[in-house]
């Protein structure tokens, strides 16, 4: 009988510890630029967006530090890789959205002299629930073996 009622009440701790833990945060992490090798041909942001609670979707990407930005995502269509522009991407409750190589990502052009400087660009993601969260992106140098084929 001992056993039992602490069975019972170690279970009922840890469902109440369960209960206490905070809810899931939308997150943007692990942020960063590819820099385009060649003058004028953009470069590529890639991120992680990790879901809060409940369904959301990114609306918009912008930054004070780029002329243009565009979501894309690269399919598959007979045989061969194509971009494709996206406009928005759901975000679905406590899931993982990558935007990667060979995935979605979002071209990048024209960034200012000071985020060249710093070696970093700041980016507003804005979500269909009303959250803006802003990061900053590490800007790394394409080595030859990467290629821009990847995007």
């Amino acid at each position: 009988m001992l056993r039992i009622v602490t069975l019972m009440v170690t279970g009922l701790a840890l469902a109440l510890l369960a209960a206490c833990q905070p809810p899931a945060q939308l997150l943007v992490e692990k942020a960063y630029v590819k820099l385009s090798p060649v003058e004028g041909s953009p470069s590529v942001l890639y991120f992680t967006i990790k879901g809060g609670p409940s369904d959301t979707v990114l609306r918009s990407i912008t930054s004070p530090n780029i002329l243009r930005l565009e979501m894309h995502e690269t399919v598959e269509e007979n045989g061969m890789s194509t971009m494709q522009p996206i406009t928005a991407v759901a975000v679905p409750t406590r899931g993982k959205v990558e935007f990667e190589p060979g995935g979605k990502h979002v071209m990048v052009w024209g960034f200012d002299n000071a985020s060249r400087k710093a070696g970093k660009a700041t980016f507003l993601f804005s979500f269909s629930n009303g959250e803006k969260i802003e990061v900053d992106a590490t800007l790394n140098a394409i080595k030859p073996e990467d290629g821009m084929a990847h995007h």
